[in-house]
């Protein structure tokens, strides 16, 4: 409380009113020259608009100053009113509410919890401090039990302090000892909660009610009037950007939340673009609001958790801003954490219970969560039994380690944040749209920072506004850049400045981040030089290197800052405490916390990386000083302005930061919570940082491996955690045997834990052993993938049958997983069983709660589709394809950036399935719309989406093809081969496997344009690829070999080179001979596609009797697979019989087999083309015509001629 701000009141008696009484009463200035007080006390003044109130304050010589009513409100509920003092020049502001420019003049709030005695305080002017002088100012300390008076809707106050035995009264007075103290504000903190109104004469100590202040805020006019004093001076339509409009705030937690009005000490440019400032008027996001507001108040979930992910300065903060005030004014209880909130793993976090609320829904927002993974989970596990509607937003700059970590969280609480959906925050303005669309954000953006621009220090006396209507937009507004909302807005800022008086030098193609620093080194140099810190002396280079490092670690307090300053290069001696005060004052600093940093994010990232990366960096200097927390904030710091470089297109910089974040760590290796923290934090997948991504999970897991070698009981379970993650990021730089060897040790050491403790430590081994059988899998083990995918599911069904609410979800993953594994091996049926199986526990999870899975039921059906595809029933394939597409498309219509990317793989592998029943049409469609998402998304962020669109690129050249558009699939291929190329240059163990597969795409496409020699290029080199690969590691990667020699062979033949065809198909079918011998299930369907192709190869060199050999052969493997799964290899045997007869037709003596063979082969593709004629009617009627072929060449002229013309009368039909 402020005690310049209290203040008396008075009514003096009417005039002729000889019986009439003065009114007495305290109040209390909310703003310079209004004051709150109660409205009874005003007595015949209590009317809007009266006149004839008398104020004075204390200290002013008891001067009273004449006021007038400006609202009042007197019924069972609300007993206050607002007084404006009138203007006089001797009426003094309080020193309290000076400076209104860059805060609020009062902060608001209410009680929000069923949490008792929630202390309070008042001052005012009580009977019982009244004397001969005049009455003094008694200061009431006491509580309030929220849900006391409630009914009744007040609070009521309640002290035991000690008060005088009698108190001086008047004769015939009719008040109490509290009389007088009516009208005076009641605050807890620095909120004001309540207007004091009556005493209720209690027999021990006081008990007082009082006016709540969240009934005055209800009231829209006293909203307007408190809005419309909060400027200096008071003004009639006072802005956002300029005025404070009231906002009622939760007591009880206030020392976890942000103030929900943010200061505006803006000083310099850069301060501008903060989203707390909101220079800007908050404009667009209408569906992301919607879709948030929506689920907010869905009613089938109590508690539920949600991901906003974007780039530094895509908005992420602002909208959370604008959704918290939009739901606060529906009566929500809203608030984004402290940011100065550490996270400590060790500590027990901050009391989570100031929390709870009695009666009102709730959301909290988290912002920078990937730098908080320990106080989310607290803050999870304390929330997720929640009574009311409770709603968790995380802000992050991507999806991480951060979110789905264990780290010692419980298992509910692991699969909440598991399960929450991720929504990455698209572009504010597509570049889709209009490019008048983006002109006129800019136009807006340099009005609003303008407003705010002739603000600051040494820049009032030029007309920004004028400046704003004549700057225009740059002329290439579509460049992806301005996807990024604070880009667009800080070429707004940047094009201002260089407008103006003091423009400063720049260099082509400078980007715009470089300008703004340029600018803001101003005023760095003017506030150093300042009689406040004398420190003219040092060189702008050195205050370059002090604000990066300060941007870098942070610092909580004056020894934090001292390590950071005493590390800047060239700092004379003894000035590094002058320093650390300077940047403390630059940029004013969150509670708790010694100095602010440069803002927004991205320009201090990238003049931390501009002053950091080099062989002459302090870097390493600064790490080896600094605490966890400032290590962790330096590596994160540098990490997201490497992604940041890389983004921007520039890659050689980008490389340069990850070199210098190298050496800091060969040099200053961090602590263990560092390392644990930083890890943590990056995004994931991202190809610019996985190399730095891996050395940290190596390094963290080195430590721990140390840690528990000393206390296995502590460090066991981190180790394991740590190693399983490690093993992840090994695979994503395609080191995928290192990757296995820690997925290994790491369910080793989780199965001697869960031996130990199995309730403990089982989810984690069936976890463990998932991502085990996934690592063999990818290196060719996958006997021993199977096993262990049955061992993970075998976990899961049993805790499933214990508590299926916590682990059903868990199983469902591990079937679909178990399923993959099965199709791997061959043994499809029990694939497709745990697919199924899996699908219908997703079915049932989801008709129960489908925010949460329905995207796992869509993943589900789209895996379940591959395998009824596998199995041959390719309807069902396609039924299955069709509805995860649709739950896709549902989701991404409602949330497209969380779902875009799962929506282009659905309609990929749903173009699959329409192809496999010959709807070909259908499938370029879907594969045409998949490649475009994800054309859009890369874009957009090819660090990410790049991968997947070459994929796709990949799908849409085969079906290009396969409508006869040759010249558009091999551009497809072209391109999908030229970025996988690019990739693989960069990393190769990563990317060399799909290079080599879109190099054997695009030789069938070049084959398919007539370019045959290109076509063998293609394919020789692939097949140099893949021979490499499987030399390293057979087990991965022979069956690749095997189908690229395979695909070899066809091009040499295409050539005329049929020996080294022959060769090559040779080669194949030993390797897969090989492979069958060991594995028939999985391996014998592509020894007869060897065998069919060897057979085709021996005939065309004239060595008929093999190829009838290797066609027999091929044709018996079939017919065993056929008799077995008629609907997976009927068409297979088809093919082998048509085959056999082509090569029995080179002889005269093999007539009757061929007759035989195609015979056959004819009647097989008439009843698949009945079931399915757009799939099998091409290869129906060139099988009848090798039979038409075989019934000539056997002298059956006449049948052939029926063959022919039933034929030739079909294909004049097909065409009509």
């Amino acid at each position: 409380m402020e005690s310049d701000r209290v203040v008396q009141i008075r009514v003096p008696k009417p005039d002729g009113a000889a019986q009439a009484k003065p009114w007495f009463g305290s109040g209390y200035l909310v703003a310079p020259r209004l004051v709150l007080t109660a409205a009874h006390v005003l007595g015949s003044a209590a009317a809007t608009g009266q006149g004839g109130v008398l104020v004075s304050r204390s200290g002013a010589g008891g001067r009273q100053f004449a006021g007038t009513v400006r609202w009042c409100r007197y019924d069972d509920t609300v007993d206050a009113a607002l007084v404006e003092v009138d203007d006089h020049a001797d009426w003094q502001i309080p020193n309290s509410l000076r400076g209104l420019r860059t805060r609020p003049p009062q902060r608001w709030g209410q009680f929000i919890g069923p949490h008792h005695a929630q202390p309070v305080q008042a001052r005012g002017y009580p009977r019982l401090q009244k004397d001969q002088s005049g009455r003094g100012a008694e200061p009431l300390q006491g509580h309030v039990n929220p849900l006391t008076g409630d009914p009744a809707g007040r609070y009521e106050v309640l002290s035991l302090d000690p008060l005088p035995a009698t108190a001086p009264t008047t004769p015939g007075a009719k008040g109490t000892k509290w009389s007088g103290i009516s009208g005076a504000a009641l605050l807890s903190g620095d909120l004001l909660v309540g207007v004091l109104r009556q005493d209720r004469k209690a027999t021990h100590g006081a008990r007082l009610t009082a006016t709540r202040t969240l009934d005055l805020l209800a009231d829209p006019a006293f909203r307007s009037l408190i809005h419309r004093h909060s400027t200096e001076p008071p003004t009639l339509n006072p802005c956002p950007e300029t005025g404070w409009p009231p906002v009622l705030e939760a007591v009880e937690p206030a020392g976890l939340l942000a103030p929900a009005a943010t200061e505006r000490d803006l000083r310099s440019p850069a301060m501008l673009l903060r989203a707390d400032a909101e220079a800007v008027t908050f404009h667009g996001r209408h569906d992301e609001l919607r879709d948030l507001r929506a689920w907010c108040h869905d009613a089938r979930e109590t508690f539920s958790v949600r991901v906003l992910t974007g780039p530094g300065g895509q908005g992420k903060t602002r909208l959370a801003r604008h959704l918290t005030t939009q739901l606060r004014e529906h009566g929500w209880i809203t608030g984004h954490l402290r940011a100065d909130l550490t996270d400590d793993p060790q500590g027990p976090g901050p009391d989570w219970s100031v929390l709870d609320t009695a009666t009102h829904p709730r959301l909290l927002v988290v912002d920078y969560a990937e730098t908080l993974p320990h106080q989310v989970r607290r803050l999870v596990e304390h929330l997720r039994t929640s009574h009311h509607p409770t709603r968790l937003l995380l802000l992050a700059r991507a999806d991480g380690d951060w979110k789905n970590d264990t780290l010692d969280a419980t298992a509910p609480t692991r699969a909440i944040l598991a399960g929450a959906p991720v929504t990455d925050l698209a572009p504010l303005i597509p570049r889709t749209a209009h490019t008048h669309t983006r002109a006129t954000a800019f136009t807006t953006a340099a009005t609003g920072l303008a407003r705010l621009l002739g603000q600051l220090p040494d820049h009032a006396a030029t007309d920004w506004a004028a400046l704003a209507t004549i700057v225009r937009p740059p002329d290439d507004l579509t460049h992806p850049r301005y996807d990024s909302v604070l880009t667009l807005q800080m070429t707004a800022l940047v094009t201002l400045l260089q407008h103006g008086p003091a423009p400063v030098d720049t260099d082509p193609g400078q980007p715009a981040e470089a300008t703004l620093l340029s600018h803001e080194e101003r005023y760095w140099g003017g506030t150093a030089k300042s009689p406040m810190f004398k420190l003219g002396d040092l060189t702008m280079d050195t205050l370059r290197d002090a604000v990066a490092a300060a941007a870098v670690c942070g610092a909580a307090d004056p020894t934090e800052a001292l390590t950071v300053t005493a590390a800047v290069p060239d700092l004379p001696g003894g000035r590094a405490r002058a320093v650390a005060r300077w940047l403390g004052f630059l940029y004013p600093p969150a509670p708790g916390r010694y100095w602010g940093s440069l803002q927004p994010d991205r320009i201090a990232e990238h003049h931390a990386s501009t002053q950091l990366t080099g062989p002459d960096s302090f870097l390493p200097a600064l790490m080896t000083q600094a605490s966890a927390t400032q290590q962790a904030q330096a590596l994160t710091v540098m990490a997201r302005a490497a992604i940041g470089h890389a983004n921007a297109g520039r890659p050689t910089v980008s490389t340069d930061v990850l070199h210098t974040i190298d050496t800091a760590l060969n040099t200053a290796p961090p602590t263990p919570d560092a390392l644990q923290a930083a890890s943590a934090a990056l995004p994931r997948p991202s190809r610019a940082v996985a190399p730095l991504a891996l050395r940290l999970h190596h390094d963290l897991t080195s430590v721990y491996r140390r840690l528990a070698a000393a206390n296995p009981d502590a460090y066991e379970p981190g180790l394991a955690a740590s190693l399983n993650n490690l093993s992840i990021h090994y695979g994503e730089v395609g080191r995928r045997a290192e990757g296995l060897t820690a997925s290994e040790e790491a369910t080793s050491v989780y199965r001697r834990l869960a031996t130990a403790n199995p309730d403990a430590h089982e989810p984690d081994l069936a976890a463990s052993l998932n991502n085990l059988s996934v690592d063999y899998g990818e290196v060719g083990r996958r006997a021993e993938g199977l096993t262990a995918s049955e061992e993970a599911t075998a976990i899961r069904r049993r805790l499933a049958a214990a508590n299926p609410d916590a682990h059903e979800p868990g199983l469902a993953m591990s079937l679909n997983n178990l399923s993959i594994h099965y199709g791997e091996v061959g043994r499809r049926a029990e694939g497709l069983t745990a697919s199924e199986e899996a699908t219908s526990v997703y079915r049932r999870l989801a008709a129960a709660n489908p925010d949460a899975y329905d995207p796992d039921l869509a993943m589900s059906l789209n895996n379940l589709s591959i395998h009824y595809g596998a199995v041959g029933r390719r309807a069902e394939g396609l039924t299955a394809s069709e509805e995860a597409t649709s739950v896709y498309r549902r989701l991404a219509a409602a949330n497209p950036d969380a779902y875009d990317p799962d929506l282009a793989m659905s309609l990929n592998n749903l173009s699959i399935r329409y192809g496999a029943v010959g709807r070909r049409a259908e499938g370029l469609t879907a594969s045409e719309e998949a490649t475009s998402v994800y054309r859009r998304l890369a874009t957009a962020n090819p660090d990410a989406h790049e991968p997947d669109l070459a994929a796709s690129l990949n799908n849409l050249s085969v079906d290009y093809g396969a409508v006869g558009r040759r010249a558009e699939g091999l551009t497809a291929s072209e391109e999908a081969t030229a970025i996988r190329r690019r990739l693989a240059a960069a990393n190769p163990d990563a990317h060399d496997p799909d290079l080599a597969m879109s190099l054997n795409n695009l030789s069938i496409h070049y084959g398919e344009v007539g370019r045959r020699a290109e076509g063998l290029t293609a394919s020789e080199e692939a097949t140099s690829v893949y021979r490499r690969l499987a030399t390293a590691n057979p087990d991965a990667h022979e069956p690749d070999l095997a189908a690229s020699l395979n695909n070899l062979s066809v091009d040499y033949g295409e050539v005329g080179r049929r020996a080294e065809g022959l060769t090559a198909s040779e080669e194949a079918t030993a390797i897969r001979r090989r492979l069958a011998a060991a594995n028939p299930d999985a391996h014998e369907p592509d020894l007869a596609a060897s065998l069919n192709n060897l057979s085709v190869d021996y005939g065309e060199v004239g060595r008929r009797a093999e190829g009838l050999t290797a066609s027999e052969e091929a044709t018996a493997i079939r017919r065993r697979l056929a008799a077995a799964n008629p609907d997976a290899y009927e068409p297979d045997l088809a093919a082998s019989l048509w085959a056999t007869a082509w090569v029995q037709l080179r002889g005269p003596e093999n007539l009757p087999l061929a007759l035989e063979a195609v015979t056959e082969a004819v009647a097989i593709f008439t009843k698949l083309a009945e079931h399915t004629p757009a799939a099998y009617r091409d290869r129906l009627q060139a099988a009848r015509g090798t039979l038409a072929d075989v019934l000539e060449a056997m002298g059956s002229a006449q049948e052939a001629s029926d063959v022919r013309r039933l034929l030739n009368g079909e294909e004049r039909g097909s065409t009509a």
